[in-house]
């Protein structure tokens, strides 16, 4: 693997923060349930469903896998499927949701998408849901070795203009301050690599956390604000009452691009 790639990585560093992920699947918060409502199509129901359509009776590999759960709904379709990340405690996680499952057809290892540990074109399918695979040519060239000809790649990630109204408040967030659309780069990188683009597509909705503290939640559970601090960060949280506060609660944009391509 020519490490060069990761110069065309784009400017977020999320996705390679192993600290960030094992803080977070440690966190009390990751299991909270915060009451917010969704108004509009964020395009996640309609990739998860064609993400399960395109995984049936397929070998399938789930980069960024987390706990394992949706690898688990995946496993129900597919003839096999093996979850990757590289977070420690999220795949002791899903290795007891797996035990839970009672499913044969998966196994969890733990892997770092730069550098999968399997041989190439091994894979019908490779999926990520928020996950790494495309967010380097590094991570792509990975994805894309592993893949078999004809193969697909599918992902649903975050575009940059989720919760960008309190990523200016805090002044800093993921993806913010990218000069790039994330749609545009992905498309750009894809094809790089070699991969032929099938589709792109953006969704944009309406987040409404009904109080700061299930706002909070949602911050202390996600990489939205990196090194978010509710103690230090008091005064933006102060300042996103005044400001975002509507008669339904905080209101936040909500982004997402899903990603559809093959070998």
């Amino acid at each position: 693997m020519n490490i060069q790639l990761r110069d065309e990585a784009m400017k977020d560093r999320t996705y390679e923060d192993r600290k960030l992920w094992e803080n977070i699947f440690t966190s009390d918060e990751y299991y909270q349930k915060e009451r917010m409502t969704t108004e509009g199509n964020d395009g996640a129901n309609e990739f998860d469903t064609k993400m399960l359509n395109t995984v049936t009776g397929r070998v399938v590999l789930d980069v960024g896998c987390g706990d394992g759960r949706f690898t688990i709904k995946m496993a129900e379709r597919a003839t096999n499927v093996i979850g990757v990340d590289f977070s420690e405690q999220a795949i002791s996680k899903a290795h007891t949701n797996l035990v839970k499952s009672e499913r044969t057809n998966i196994n969890f290892r733990l892997a770092d998408a730069r550098e999968l540990p399997f041989t190439d074109e091994s894979f019908d399918v490779v999926v990520s849901r928020r996950g790494p695979v495309t967010d380097s040519v590094c991570t792509l060239s990975e994805a894309y070795r592993v893949l078999k000809k004809g193969g697909y790649l599918m992902e649903i990630t975050i575009g940059e203009k989720d919760k960008l109204n309190l990523k200016q408040i805090f002044g800093r967030g993921q993806l913010y301050g990218v000069k790039e659309r994330v749609a545009d780069e992905k498309k750009r990188m894809l094809e790089k690599v070699g991969f032929k683009v099938i589709e792109i597509k953006e969704y944009f909705a309406l987040d409404i956390f009904e109080s700061i503290k299930d706002l909070i939640i949602r911050l202390e559970s996600t990489p939205i604000i990196p090194d978010f601090n509710v103690h230090r960060d008091r005064r933006c949280l102060d300042q996103i009452e005044k400001t975002c506060m509507s008669a339904r609660g905080i209101e936040t944009g909500r982004h997402r691009v899903t990603i559809t391509a093959s070998k």
